[in-house]
């Protein structure tokens, strides 16, 4: 400002700006919060989702099939064939 005093219409107008960029301040920091807490949510959910998933992968690692047995003995005059 120059330093002159305002008139009451300068300080009405002030006054309504003022006003104005305080309340459309307000508007968006609660876009801004609300948009904050859906991200938040967001990755909550999926990091939720994921640690699900591999609990269940966890708990269904039992190994199913066939297996033979090999004595020693037997094992140790194939592999000295496949030496030759």
């Amino acid at each position: 400002m120059t330093g002159m005093p305002l008139n009451w219409l300068e300080r009405l107008l002030v006054f309504l700006a003022s006003v104005f960029l305080v309340v459309l301040g307000f508007f968006f920091l609660t876009v801004a919060l609300v948009a904050g807490a859906l991200i938040a949510a967001a990755v909550i959910v999926r990091w939720w989702w994921i640690s699900r998933k591999l609990r269940r992968a966890r708990a269904q690692e039992t190994l199913e099939g066939e297996y033979e047995i090999v004595e020693r003995s037997e094992f140790q005059r194939d592999h000295s064939r496949e030496k030759r």
